[in-house]
């Protein structure tokens, strides 16, 4: 088939559709009024996505892992800190763990007790312990031991102690996007509606633009389409919080060739 054929191919009316979807929530669902229809769906109908657009608000602090106790007397009073939940590198936890010590004790005890920051060589955290009163306890729930890659202890003793573990400031590998009309997508063998796949190029709290440089299209799953639900998991299919950020995805709808 020749470009000039091609050309009239592809935009003959009715064989193709852009679609756009857009709000905020973990799912987004798309009633269409009237239905799309296309002929049998074993005719070869197959869908493709453009583009993704949002922010990168997801959280790597939560209230799962967002917990630290600290005392600064050997034990005899306890401070619970909690960090509020967002986006955070170790310079930043201790910037929080900072604040709160301000928040507890007052400014003059900025820095004075404890430090945490990042061994770019080891990808460890190092905790430093300033006097000899200080304890810090990662034994407690929801401890931000499970980022920083301390064991679940206390930690006493003026002096440096490198975590046990690799730091898992991040624990999103990858985001994939997931549309219910679709087929022939597997995830680690199993069938999942996963249509691509990305990780943002871009730092926390800025735009997120992501198109596929190669549009792979799938196959839809009907041939009558009366709603159609999108959402975004990690790797894991663990939802993605987008925290009430806006989410939109476009989609292309073309006859299979």
């Amino acid at each position: 088939m020749d470009s000039l054929s091609q050309l009239v191919e592809y935009t003959r009316p009715g064989e193709e559709k852009y679609l756009i979807v857009t709000g905020r929530g973990l799912r987004l669902r798309t009633n269409f009024n009237p239905p799309m229809e296309f002929e049998s769906a074993s005719t070869g109908y197959e869908i493709a996505l453009l583009r993704v657009e949002t922010y990168f608000s997801f959280p790597n602090i939560n209230s799962s892992n967002n917990r630290l106790r600290l005392s600064i007397d050997r034990g005899e009073k306890w401070s619970e800190i909690e960090i509020p939940t967002g986006c955070y590198d170790i310079d930043s936890i201790n910037d929080a763990v900072q604040s709160f010590m301000v928040e507890i004790y007052g400014e003059k005890e900025k820095e004075k007790h404890v430090i945490f920051s990042a061994n770019k060589n080891t990808l460890k955290c190092v905790l430093e312990i300033r006097d000899a009163f200080t304890i810090v306890d990662f034994k407690v729930e929801n401890s931000l031991r499970a980022v920083l890659g301390f064991n679940a202890k206390q930690y006493k003793k003026k002096g440096k102690f490198e975590s046990e573990n690799i730091v898992n400031i991040l624990n999103v590998n990858s985001i994939l996007v997931h549309c219910d009309i679709v087929a022939a997508s597997r995830l680690n063998g199993i069938e999942a509606p996963v249509i691509y796949s990305f990780f943002p190029d871009v730092s926390p709290g800025q735009k997120i633009v992501s198109q596929p440089k190669h549009l792979i299209y799938l196959p839809l799953t009907m041939s009558v389409i009366t709603s159609m639900t999108s959402w975004m998991t990690d790797q894991n299919q663990k939802p993605l919080d987008l925290r009430g950020e806006e989410l939109t995805l476009t989609y292309h709808i073309r006859k299979r060739r």
